[in-house]
Protein backbone atom coordinates (compact mmCIF):
# COMPACT_ATOMS: atom_id res chain seq x y z
CA UNK A 1 0.00 0.00 0.00
CA UNK A 2 1.36 3.34 -1.38
CA UNK A 3 2.05 6.06 1.92
CA UNK A 4 0.30 9.38 1.69
CA UNK A 5 3.41 10.86 0.54
CA UNK A 6 4.69 8.58 -1.86
CA UNK A 7 1.21 8.65 -3.57
CA UNK A 8 1.61 12.17 -3.62
CA UNK A 9 5.17 11.89 -4.69
CA UNK A 10 4.52 9.49 -7.30
CA UNK A 11 1.30 10.78 -9.00
CA UNK A 12 3.44 11.43 -12.21
CA UNK A 13 2.17 13.76 -14.97
CA UNK A 14 -0.55 14.89 -12.11
CA UNK A 15 2.41 16.16 -10.23
CA UNK A 16 2.27 19.14 -12.15
CA UNK A 17 -0.02 21.32 -13.57
CA UNK A 18 0.09 21.63 -17.39
CA UNK A 19 3.63 23.84 -18.34
CA UNK A 20 1.20 26.71 -19.47
CA UNK A 21 -0.23 27.51 -16.45
CA UNK A 22 3.11 27.76 -14.25
CA UNK A 23 4.40 30.35 -17.44
CA UNK A 24 1.08 32.68 -16.86
CA UNK A 25 1.69 32.38 -13.11
CA UNK A 26 4.99 33.30 -13.77
CA UNK A 27 4.35 36.37 -15.93
CA UNK A 28 1.53 37.31 -13.78
CA UNK A 29 3.84 37.61 -10.41
CA UNK A 30 6.71 39.77 -11.96
CA UNK A 31 6.35 43.12 -10.12
CA UNK A 32 6.29 44.55 -13.81
CA UNK A 33 4.06 42.81 -15.45
CA UNK A 34 0.98 43.79 -17.52
CA UNK A 35 -1.45 42.67 -19.65
CA UNK A 36 0.44 42.41 -22.88
CA UNK A 37 3.14 40.32 -21.38
CA UNK A 38 0.59 37.43 -20.08
CA UNK A 39 -1.47 37.52 -22.60
CA UNK A 40 1.72 36.74 -25.25
CA UNK A 41 2.48 33.94 -23.03
CA UNK A 42 -1.67 32.53 -23.01
CA UNK A 43 -2.01 33.06 -27.17
CA UNK A 44 0.76 30.45 -27.71
CA UNK A 45 -1.78 27.75 -26.01
CA UNK A 46 -4.76 28.19 -28.59
CA UNK A 47 -7.13 25.65 -26.63
CA UNK A 48 -6.24 28.17 -23.50
CA UNK A 49 -6.92 30.97 -25.61
CA UNK A 50 -10.57 29.86 -26.82
CA UNK A 51 -11.82 29.13 -23.57
CA UNK A 52 -10.79 32.35 -21.87
CA UNK A 53 -12.46 34.38 -24.32
CA UNK A 54 -15.41 32.42 -24.38
CA UNK A 55 -15.62 32.01 -20.94
CA UNK A 56 -15.15 36.03 -20.90
CA UNK A 57 -18.10 37.12 -23.58
CA UNK A 58 -20.09 34.83 -21.42
CA UNK A 59 -23.16 35.67 -18.81
CA UNK A 60 -19.94 34.61 -16.34
CA UNK A 61 -19.14 37.77 -16.41
CA UNK A 62 -21.44 39.84 -18.14
CA UNK A 63 -18.90 42.56 -19.70
CA UNK A 64 -20.86 44.53 -22.26
CA UNK A 65 -19.81 44.26 -25.69
CA UNK A 66 -17.52 42.22 -27.37
CA UNK A 67 -14.12 40.92 -25.99
CA UNK A 68 -12.27 39.90 -29.18
CA UNK A 69 -8.70 39.25 -27.95
CA UNK A 70 -6.52 38.08 -25.34
CA UNK A 71 -4.96 41.09 -23.51
CA UNK A 72 -8.21 43.32 -23.10
CA UNK A 73 -9.75 40.33 -21.57
CA UNK A 74 -6.90 40.22 -18.91
CA UNK A 75 -7.22 43.64 -18.46
CA UNK A 76 -10.87 43.53 -17.80
CA UNK A 77 -11.01 40.39 -15.23
CA UNK A 78 -7.92 41.27 -13.54
CA UNK A 79 -5.00 38.53 -12.64
CA UNK A 80 -6.99 37.00 -9.29
CA UNK A 81 -9.75 36.09 -11.83
CA UNK A 82 -7.28 35.03 -14.71
CA UNK A 83 -5.98 32.62 -12.60
CA UNK A 84 -8.63 30.86 -11.75
CA UNK A 85 -9.85 30.62 -15.11
CA UNK A 86 -5.74 29.24 -16.43
CA UNK A 87 -6.45 26.65 -13.68
CA UNK A 88 -9.77 25.81 -14.42
CA UNK A 89 -9.47 25.77 -17.51
CA UNK A 90 -6.08 23.20 -17.40
CA UNK A 91 -6.59 21.49 -14.44
CA UNK A 92 -10.13 19.73 -15.84
CA UNK A 93 -7.80 18.49 -18.88
CA UNK A 94 -5.28 16.64 -16.52
CA UNK A 95 -6.72 13.50 -15.47
CA UNK A 96 -7.39 10.67 -17.77
CA UNK A 97 -7.32 6.65 -17.48
CA UNK A 98 -9.91 6.59 -14.78
CA UNK A 99 -11.46 3.45 -14.59
CA UNK A 100 -15.12 4.00 -15.81
CA UNK A 101 -16.82 1.54 -13.39
CA UNK A 102 -15.03 3.48 -10.50
CA UNK A 103 -16.25 7.17 -11.80
CA UNK A 104 -17.76 9.29 -14.19
CA UNK A 105 -15.57 11.98 -15.01
CA UNK A 106 -18.46 14.06 -16.70
CA UNK A 107 -20.67 13.73 -13.42
CA UNK A 108 -17.19 14.01 -11.24
CA UNK A 109 -16.15 17.51 -13.28
CA UNK A 110 -20.12 18.65 -13.00
CA UNK A 111 -20.47 18.31 -9.31
CA UNK A 112 -17.11 19.98 -8.90
CA UNK A 113 -17.68 23.09 -11.27
CA UNK A 114 -21.30 23.21 -9.05
CA UNK A 115 -19.26 23.56 -6.21
CA UNK A 116 -17.09 26.01 -7.31
CA UNK A 117 -19.66 28.02 -8.61
CA UNK A 118 -21.83 27.88 -5.28
CA UNK A 119 -18.26 28.60 -2.87
CA UNK A 120 -18.04 31.91 -5.74
CA UNK A 121 -21.15 33.03 -4.81
CA UNK A 122 -21.08 32.35 -1.11
CA UNK A 123 -17.51 34.28 -1.16
CA UNK A 124 -19.29 37.31 -2.76
CA UNK A 125 -22.03 37.38 -0.41
CA UNK A 126 -19.32 37.45 2.22
CA UNK A 127 -17.23 40.40 0.25
CA UNK A 128 -14.20 38.37 0.31
CA UNK A 129 -11.59 40.32 -1.35
CA UNK A 130 -10.69 37.47 -3.64
CA UNK A 131 -13.45 35.29 -4.68
CA UNK A 132 -11.56 33.51 -7.62
CA UNK A 133 -9.54 31.45 -4.85
CA UNK A 134 -13.04 30.31 -3.51
CA UNK A 135 -13.48 29.17 -6.53
CA UNK A 136 -10.71 27.22 -7.25
CA UNK A 137 -10.94 25.37 -4.03
CA UNK A 138 -14.24 24.70 -5.13
CA UNK A 139 -13.71 23.46 -8.38
CA UNK A 140 -10.35 21.05 -6.96
CA UNK A 141 -12.32 20.33 -3.86
CA UNK A 142 -12.50 16.44 -4.33
CA UNK A 143 -9.35 16.15 -6.48
CA UNK A 144 -7.26 14.07 -4.32
CA UNK A 145 -10.00 11.30 -5.48
CA UNK A 146 -9.16 10.95 -8.77
CA UNK A 147 -5.20 10.55 -7.75
CA UNK A 148 -6.46 7.56 -5.63
CA UNK A 149 -8.48 6.36 -8.22
CA UNK A 150 -5.91 6.31 -10.82
CA UNK A 151 -3.08 4.95 -8.57
CA UNK A 152 -5.34 2.71 -5.88
CA UNK A 153 -8.08 1.73 -8.11
CA UNK A 154 -8.46 -2.11 -6.43
CA UNK A 155 -8.79 -0.18 -3.02
CA UNK A 156 -10.99 2.92 -4.10
CA UNK A 157 -13.71 -0.28 -5.44
CA UNK A 158 -13.43 -1.28 -1.70
CA UNK A 159 -14.49 1.74 -0.69
CA UNK A 160 -16.99 2.40 -3.53
CA UNK A 161 -18.77 -1.01 -2.01
CA UNK A 162 -18.10 -0.35 1.82
CA UNK A 163 -20.17 3.23 1.29
CA UNK A 164 -22.98 1.95 -0.63
CA UNK A 165 -23.57 -1.46 0.51
CA UNK A 166 -22.75 -0.71 4.28
CA UNK A 167 -23.64 3.28 4.10
CA UNK A 168 -19.98 4.19 5.71
CA UNK A 169 -18.75 7.80 4.66
CA UNK A 170 -16.48 8.28 2.18
CA UNK A 171 -13.81 9.76 4.32
CA UNK A 172 -13.92 7.23 7.76
CA UNK A 173 -14.26 4.70 4.40
CA UNK A 174 -10.86 5.75 2.90
CA UNK A 175 -9.01 5.61 5.94
CA UNK A 176 -10.59 2.25 7.04
CA UNK A 177 -8.98 0.65 4.05
CA UNK A 178 -6.20 3.18 2.57
CA UNK A 179 -5.05 4.49 5.56
CA UNK A 180 -5.70 8.55 5.01
CA UNK A 181 -8.62 9.67 2.89
CA UNK A 182 -8.99 12.04 -0.07
CA UNK A 183 -8.92 15.77 1.51
CA UNK A 184 -5.53 14.37 3.01
CA UNK A 185 -4.05 13.53 -0.80
CA UNK A 186 -5.99 16.55 -2.49
CA UNK A 187 -4.56 18.98 -0.14
CA UNK A 188 -0.36 17.76 -0.42
CA UNK A 189 -1.18 17.62 -4.31
CA UNK A 190 -2.67 21.12 -4.44
CA UNK A 191 0.85 22.21 -2.28
CA UNK A 192 2.68 20.49 -4.78
CA UNK A 193 0.91 22.56 -7.05
CA UNK A 194 1.99 25.52 -5.59
CA UNK A 195 -1.25 26.62 -4.86
CA UNK A 196 -1.68 29.09 -2.56
CA UNK A 197 -2.18 28.22 1.22
CA UNK A 198 -5.37 29.12 1.73
CA UNK A 199 -6.50 26.56 -1.23
CA UNK A 200 -4.88 24.01 -0.18
CA UNK A 201 -6.22 24.03 3.57
CA UNK A 202 -9.56 24.83 2.21
CA UNK A 203 -9.29 21.07 0.49
CA UNK A 204 -7.30 19.53 3.11
CA UNK A 205 -9.69 20.27 6.12
CA UNK A 206 -13.16 20.90 4.10
CA UNK A 207 -15.15 18.21 6.16
CA UNK A 208 -13.03 19.75 9.93
CA UNK A 209 -12.40 23.12 9.33
CA UNK A 210 -11.81 23.73 12.63
CA UNK A 211 -8.66 21.67 12.88
CA UNK A 212 -7.30 24.18 9.65
CA UNK A 213 -4.70 26.44 10.54
CA UNK A 214 -6.19 29.91 12.02
CA UNK A 215 -5.43 31.73 8.47
CA UNK A 216 -7.16 29.35 6.00
CA UNK A 217 -10.35 28.24 8.87
CA UNK A 218 -12.81 30.66 6.93
CA UNK A 219 -11.90 29.51 3.18
CA UNK A 220 -12.29 25.66 4.95
CA UNK A 221 -15.53 26.50 6.45
CA UNK A 222 -16.83 28.33 3.07
CA UNK A 223 -15.84 24.83 0.84
CA UNK A 224 -17.81 23.02 3.01
CA UNK A 225 -20.85 25.19 3.00
CA UNK A 226 -20.69 24.95 -0.69
CA UNK A 227 -20.43 21.03 -0.71
CA UNK A 228 -23.16 21.08 1.94
CA UNK A 229 -25.55 23.34 -0.51
CA UNK A 230 -24.59 21.32 -3.51
CA UNK A 231 -25.14 17.75 -2.37
CA UNK A 232 -28.40 18.88 -0.25
CA UNK A 233 -29.67 21.46 -3.31
CA UNK A 234 -28.06 22.33 -6.41
CA UNK A 235 -27.53 18.77 -8.03
CA UNK A 236 -26.13 19.79 -11.88
CA UNK A 237 -28.80 19.78 -14.23
CA UNK A 238 -31.65 18.34 -11.39
CA UNK A 239 -34.40 20.04 -10.06
CA UNK A 240 -33.52 21.62 -6.07
CA UNK A 241 -34.56 19.98 -3.81
CA UNK A 242 -37.01 20.50 -1.82
CA UNK A 243 -36.80 18.82 1.33
CA UNK A 244 -33.06 18.98 2.64
CA UNK A 245 -31.95 21.26 4.91
CA UNK A 246 -28.34 22.53 6.12
CA UNK A 247 -27.48 22.97 9.71
CA UNK A 248 -27.79 26.47 11.07
CA UNK A 249 -24.60 25.99 12.94
CA UNK A 250 -22.62 25.74 9.47
CA UNK A 251 -24.11 29.57 8.48
CA UNK A 252 -23.13 30.83 11.46
CA UNK A 253 -19.80 29.78 10.84
CA UNK A 254 -19.73 31.46 7.86
CA UNK A 255 -21.42 34.56 8.67
CA UNK A 256 -24.41 34.33 6.73
CA UNK A 257 -28.13 34.49 6.72
CA UNK A 258 -29.41 31.19 5.68
CA UNK A 259 -32.32 33.25 4.02
CA UNK A 260 -29.83 33.80 1.60
CA UNK A 261 -30.53 30.50 0.22
CA UNK A 262 -32.79 30.89 -2.50
CA UNK A 263 -30.66 33.62 -3.85
CA UNK A 264 -27.34 31.57 -3.71
CA UNK A 265 -29.25 28.79 -5.55
CA UNK A 266 -30.13 31.34 -8.60
CA UNK A 267 -26.92 32.73 -8.62
CA UNK A 268 -25.01 29.65 -8.61
CA UNK A 269 -26.99 28.11 -11.21
CA UNK A 270 -26.55 30.91 -13.57
CA UNK A 271 -23.01 30.50 -13.51
CA UNK A 272 -22.91 27.25 -13.63
CA UNK A 273 -25.38 27.17 -16.90
CA UNK A 274 -23.26 30.05 -18.55
CA UNK A 275 -19.81 28.28 -17.59
CA UNK A 276 -20.46 24.99 -18.33
CA UNK A 277 -19.76 24.09 -21.84
CA UNK A 278 -16.99 26.15 -21.84
CA UNK A 279 -15.21 24.97 -18.44
CA UNK A 280 -16.16 21.52 -18.97
CA UNK A 281 -16.82 20.61 -23.25
CA UNK A 282 -13.96 18.73 -25.39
Amino acid sequence: MLSLEKLIDRSGKLGSLPDIVYKVFEVMDEPKSTATKIGKVINDDPALTARLLKLVNSPFYGFTGKVDTVYRAVALIGHEELRSVVVAASAIKVFDGIPAELVSMKDFWKRSLSTAVTARVLAAFKREKVIERFFIAGLLHDIGSLLMYLKLPDEMAQVLKLEKTDGVERVKAEKEIIGYDHTQVGGGLLKKWNLPPQICAAVRYQHNPEKAPQAEQQAAWLIKLASEIVVHHLEPDEQLAKDASIDNSLWAENGLDPALLDKILEKAQQQYESSKDILLGD
